[in-house]
């Protein structure tokens, strides 16, 4: 379906003195800019603030030294985190997303949940199996 960008501006009016970054889907934009270039892009355009992203790549970076996962500083160690398959880790995102009152808590109890979630989730079902390691 071709919108020109006249058309578009029609379908939201309260964005129709707005110039529109492109013509296309929208996923163009997207696939070939990073996550927070489009964040900036979108609170530019809509003239708002965004806040609360967690996006995967940070929960694995902010997770890799937990004690589970950090097999050179921990008696704790389970399994190098980039073993933790993506959806397990995004079902622990959701779960923190749904159970974690940010407004009091904020990043860090996110990550928590995550971490408690991921661990669970390991312990119980003996899922992760690492180099050298089956996480037991």
């Amino acid at each position: 379906m071709d919108y020109d960008k006249n058309e578009k501006a029609i379908m939201n009016p309260a964005q129709s003195e707005k110039e529109f970054m492109d013509t296309d889907d929208g996923l163009m934009f997207m696939h070939t800019h990073s996550l927070w270039e489009v964040i900036s892009a979108v609170e530019k355009f809509y003239e708002c603030t965004i806040y609360g992203v967690m996006s995967l790549e940070d929960v694995v970076e902010n997770l890799r030294y937990w004690n589970a996962f950090d097999k050179d500083n921990s008696d704790y160690y389970l399994c190098e985190i980039d073993d933790v398959p993506n959806q397990l880790l995004l079902d622990g995102m959701e779960g923190a997303y749904n159970n974690v009152d940010d407004n009091q808590y904020g990043y860090e109890a996110y990550l928590e949940y995550i971490y408690d979630y991921i661990i669970d989730y390991i312990k119980i079902n003996n899922r992760i199996r690492t180099g050298d390691n089956n996480a037991s």
